[in-house]
């Protein structure tokens, strides 16, 4: 079976993160297959709304730290593709709903933030992982611009946010019971469907483009950012993180 599926029912995609052994972690070939899927939905005349899930006890758990490890790169960093993912890119132009089932780790919690609208099941929880494995995330994604600042401040120092605390703050539109997710996902997409599908289309569009806008961060920041994370990958605390990880025992940090 794909590790990404894609389902088209009327003119609502589904795409499905199916890995569920490894959490739907983001190794190459998952990655991939998201990004197969969605130039598909982007390229489907007939597809209007995409709806992102994934299969099992987990939305995405982020970065497949093992296949990491493995590949003996240092410091943190997702597969290189050959294929441009538009979704990954913020380059998709169609509305998406993220139907959150259990972990949105890392990555899993970026892939749920782009989404224009999310349903999350009660047993879902939100983490900015990066963080534990010292690694940099979320200054330059619109994190604080999505949430006020001292809730930013929170999930970018790497604490986990449950579901329940995510709807009140305003990330998650709908908190549904376990496993009906993506049955409200459905809904919402069908309410979509209700209004002319161009205006939704173009609405969603242009306030996407306004909050880009708004998030861009300041010019020397990603300079910043990067000279950072150079640090932050030759330290024994990355190491250690991910091995501990890995090894599923408590990691012990030495700050550097």
């Amino acid at each position: 079976m794909a590790v990404v599926e894609y389902e088209r029912r009327d003119h609502v995609a589904i795409i499905r993160m199916n890995r569920p052994e490894r959490l739907n972690a983001m190794g190459h070939e998952l990655m991939m297959g998201l990004a197969q899927a969605w130039n598909r939905y982007k390229d489907d005349g007939e597809a209007w709304i995409a709806i992102l899930t994934g299969v099992g006890r987990a939305f995405c758990a982020g970065m497949d730290i093992k296949e990491r490890l493995e590949s003996g790169k240092p410091g943190l960093g997702l597969p290189k593709l050959p294929l441009r993912d538009p979704y990954w890119e913020h380059e998709l132009d169609k509305p998406t709903i993220a139907a959150v089932n259990g972990y949105a780790l890392g990555g899993g919690f970026f892939l749920t933030s782009w989404a224009d609208l999310r349903v999350a099941s009660e047993n879902a929880v939100f983490q900015i992982t990066e963080v534990a494995r010292s690694g940099l995330a979320g200054y330059d994604t619109g994190l604080w611009e999505n949430l006020p600042y001292a809730i930013a401040a929170e999930l970018a120092a790497g604490i986990k946010m449950s579901a329940r605390r995510a709807y009140e703050v305003g990330f998650v539109n709908r908190l549904v019971p376990e496993g009906q997710a993506l049955e409200a996902a459905l809904g919402l997409a069908h309410s979509l469907l209700e209004s002319p599908p161009l205006a939704v289309h173009h609405n969603l569009r242009l306030l996407r483009s306004i909050r880009h806008a708004r998030a861009t961060p300041p010019p020397e920041i990603p300079a910043q950012a990067k000279k950072t994370n150079q640090e932050l990958a030759s330290t024994q605390d990355l190491q250690e993180s991910l091995r501990s990880f890995v090894e599923k025992r408590k990691p012990h940090y030495q700050r550097g």
